[in-house]
């Protein structure tokens, strides 16, 4: 019926669809009596290392965490010169702070990640960490960002915030690869995800690495010589996540034919996502159209959602906007406004059916239509 409700996220759906997989392999966790550390989480990280093309992977509690050890490993000292791109989750931006480091903050793209135009302004001698986000799913022109780092500051690191992208890739390098370190989330809300929480820090510096799971594990590494926390993923969540991840290609087929189906049948009005780059393969973790320069994206929000269709916006603001955004308050992130006042995600997930899919569509046609 045309009134069904359409949850923003499929998660319920997932699990009805993989439910006795999931029970089975979480009874043989629990049976088993080991519940962390175990070979569940050896494997899940093996699996993620070998899909992301990496040397070491390490599953920590979540993909905030991931980011604060990621940050902590790459700069030897508190006080660096860090750049942000303006548009991401809160967690990148508080991964910078907690290790008490200058920020300074670059311009989007219109497709919400980094502007290499304004990054090159940015980006001098003192620079020492450049945080990639490759929001939404999508990745950076990778080769033209590569040749921007090395010729301006050969000694720049780059650290790749993966938490929307995981499945994405540039050239066939997988996002998870770009970067001196790479973060993954698998919070309950991305398109790999875990019932509770979790995250994976991915490198191929065997110092990155061993810091890492130091900060993971209490200085375990090092026979506690060097402090840490305590931050892991559970044995059942691991193994739930390889349960997943055989299933994981196929959904994201799926996710690409929607986004493909949108972009095609979407009415004129709506500015539709794209890949980045031709090379792009997009994870399409949200899809996110813009509404300007015809509508306010608050009537179509209320038009979706007296149809019965869930919306959300992401994001309502840049990252200089936040109390915590210490750095900005004199610049002017023009795209990142415009961006922010206008976009809208739509539900995308593989659990959606046909009809809905086309629902969703036809129900923004008539919006349009109507007045």
């Amino acid at each position: 019926m045309a009134t069904d409700h359409i949850p923003f996220f499929g998660i319920k759906r997932q699990y009805q669809n993989i439910k006795d997989e999931l029970l089975d392999v979480t009874d043989q966790v629990y049976a088993s009596g080991q519940v962390l550390d175990g070979n569940y989480t050896e494997k899940f990280e093996r699996e993620i290392a070998l899909r992301c093309k990496r040397r070491y992977a390490i599953a920590v509690n979540s993909g905030t965490q991931g980011l604060y050890f990621a940050t902590k490993a790459l700069t030897d000292s508190q006080n660096s010169h860090i750049l942000l791109p303006t548009l991401s989750f809160p967690a990148t931006l508080n991964a910078v702070n907690q290790n008490n480091n200058f920020i300074d903050f670059c311009d989007i793209d219109d497709h919400g990640i980094i502007d290499l135009d304004s990054y090159n302004a940015r980006v001098d001698h003192t620079t020492d960490v450049i945080v990639l986000v490759n929001l939404f799913g999508n990745t950076v022109d990778y080769d033209r960002f590569r040749m921007h780092t090395e010729f301006f500051n050969q000694d720049v690191a780059v650290l790749e915030d993966a938490a929307q992208s995981f499945g994405a890739s540039y050239k066939d390098i997988p996002s998870g690869k770009m970067g001196a370190v790479s973060v993954l989330s698998f919070d309950p809300t991305k398109n790999f995800n875990s019932y509770g929480s979790g995250g994976m820090v991915l490198t191929d510096d065997e110092d990155i690495a061993y810091h890492v799971l130091n900060l993971r594990d209490n200085g375990k590494a090092s026979d506690h010589g060097y402090w840490g926390t305590n931050s892991k993923m559970s044995e059942a969540d691991c193994a739930q996540m390889l349960v997943k991840l055989q299933h994981f290609d196929s959904w994201q087929k799926r996710r690409s034919d929607i986004a493909h189906f949108w972009i095609e049948n979407m009415p004129e009005e709506i500015i539709v996502p794209m890949p980045s780059t031709e090379f792009t393969e997009h994870a399409w973790s949200k899809f996110v159209i813009r509404t300007y320069p015809s509508r306010d994206r608050h009537d179509l929000i209320d038009y979706l959602s007296n149809s019965h269709i869930d919306t959300k916006v992401h994001y309502t603001q840049g990252l200089y906007d936040l109390p915590t955004g210490l750095a900005a308050s004199n610049n002017v992130f023009l795209s990142t406004e415009r961006f922010t006042k206008h976009c809208l995600s739509l539900p995308i997930y593989p659990e959606l059916t046909d009809i809905e899919v086309e629902r969703i569509v036809d129900t923004i046609y008539e919006f349009y239509r109507s007045s």
